[in-house]
């Protein structure tokens, strides 16, 4: 079960946040992104004051929070709606602008109109449904260009897959099935194109070699040879992507 409560916080913020009860839970946690906002998990023995108390106790940690969170959006040029009026695809070397036309009816959708212009029509005056349709054209895009790129990766180095999906995982940039599924996250495309490779090739070698054994890197290593490079630059790749482009997680 999920309940909203809220905080005040300094400047004359309030933010609103879910408590969600978990029985596994030992300890409560609170854990705050750009694009979920914060989410406390607390066990269920725990009374609801007990909660509020103790994120209470963390309100400057919060308010930080926020603060790199707004940086962020200033820097990745978003406006307060979050809705984008431009965006890059550096894997692509693409540059894209938005526009936005409404049009009777409650639907939204977008779609690749003259040459690095993406049209978006509906009912625009609702962001998230913007957003979405964005996200939706993003993973139509990723699938034209991921496809071919992995299918070369894989030809050029003896490597087999079945097929591929591309998906907008929240935590994931990609994975492997036991039936060879390769799926890849549409927000690769906001990555530099090394590091698009990089997962790429990871995601192959996981055709020789399920698991992260010695014997994986070993493998992956003679295919990439700046893997431990590339591999210790993916920690910091979730700041390369906008805000818009995480899907909204609905809670009940």
């Amino acid at each position: 079960m999920t309940r909203i409560a809220h905080i005040d916080l300094p400047g004359g913020r309030r933010l609103d946040y879910r408590i969600r009860r978990s029985a596994r839970a030992k300890s409560v946690l609170l854990k705050m992104t750009a694009w979920d906002g914060l989410t406390v998990t607390a066990p269920k023995g725990l009374s609801e004051s007990q909660v509020v108390e103790l994120v209470t106790g963390h309100r400057d940690w919060i308010a930080a929070r926020l603060d790199r969170f707004d940086q962020a959006r200033h820097l990745l040029g978003e406006p307060e709606s979050g809705r984008p009026e431009a965006f890059d695809l550096p894997a692509l070397g693409e540059s894209w602008r938005v526009e936005y036309r409404p049009t009777r009816g409650g639907t939204v959708g977008a779609r690749t109109g003259r040459p690095g212009r993406i049209l978006v029509r509906g009912a625009v005056s609702d962001n998230e449904r913007c957003k979405a349709a964005l996200r939706r054209w993003l993973a139509r895009r990723a699938k034209e260009a991921l496809a071919p790129w992995l299918e070369s990766l894989a030809a050029g180095n003896g490597l087999k897959f079945s097929r591929i999906s591309i998906k907008n995982q929240r935590t994931r940039w990609g994975s492997r099935s036991s039936s060879g599924l390769i799926s890849l996250n549409a927000k690769l495309l906001f990555l530099p194109p090394e590091l698009v490779r990089y997962v790429l090739m990871h995601e192959l070698c996981h055709t020789l070699e399920r698991n992260h054994t010695s014997r994986f890197w070993t493998r992956l290593r003679r295919f990439e040879p700046q893997a431990d490079i590339l591999h210790d630059r993916m920690r910091d790749a979730w700041k390369m992507i906008p805000i818009w482009a995480h899907p909204v997680r609905v809670t009940g």
